[in-house]
């Protein structure tokens, strides 16, 4: 008996001493009585010994090693630790001019083209020709795109008339001399007079002989007249 477990020694200790020591016959009905109650005690013990049973709960194990003082980490791991989300892509700023519904600045995605630009300001005014833009041209930031205007037309370069930058003193008219800077009608006339008093010029630096015509009117006029 002292080998039984406590609930189930307890409940046949329970029992009269006849009954425990076998000395005292049954009767069938007081029998049955018996076996269900020492099967009560039987599932009373099973239970409670599962339930009496230490549970043991599985250990985890860190999911990343422990790094000792002086271990080197990989540059890799921290930046997988600071990593931050992916930047949106960049974008470019444009001008768009000329015949669109709301001309200005614009900014749209990196990679976008001509006609992108064009829609952005609200599309092209009615009848506008747009044949002479390229639409699938890729944008470039900083760009200006001109929507139904006309290019300017390519200056000619300036390039001085030699017949007419020239002018010689000793057979100019008066209306010549009049075309040289700074000489009107009053300034044509005394050289016209300087000139028949004194036969003709010999130098340009004469030209300062003339009344009204001092060094610094002679020094811009000293590239346009000969002699």
């Amino acid at each position: 008996m002292d080998r039984l477990p406590l609930p189930l020694r307890a409940v046949v200790e329970s029992l009269p001493a006849g009954v425990r020591g076998g000395d005292v016959g049954l009767e069938r009905g007081h029998a049955l009585v018996i076996g269900l109650v020492v099967a009560l005690g039987l599932v009373v013990t099973v239970l409670l010994t599962g339930l009496g049973r230490p549970s043991v709960t599985p250990v985890v194990e860190p999911s990343s090693a422990v790094v000792t003082p002086g271990t080197p980490v990989p540059v890799s791991a921290v930046a997988d630790e600071l990593a931050t989300p992916e930047t949106e892509p960049g974008s470019v700023v444009v001008h768009v001019a000329g015949k669109v519904a709301e001309p200005g600045i614009v900014e749209l995605p990196a990679g976008s083209r001509v006609v992108d630009a064009v829609a952005a300001s609200g599309g092209a005014d009615d009848g506008v020709d747009l044949s002479t833009l390229n639409l699938a041209r890729v944008l470039v930031d900083g760009e200006q795109i001109a929507v139904g205007v006309d290019p300017l037309p390519a200056s000619a370069p300036d390039v001085p008339d030699a017949t007419a930058s020239i002018v010689n003193l000793n057979t100019a008219t008066a209306a010549d001399l009049e075309t040289l800077p700074g000489i009107g009608p009053t300034l044509a006339a005394n050289i016209v007079t300087w000139r028949a008093e004194n036969g003709r010029f010999t130098m340009i630096e004469e030209l300062q002989e003339v009344s009204g015509i001092g060094p610094k009117k002679f020094a811009a006029l000293a590239d346009q007249v000969t002699v």
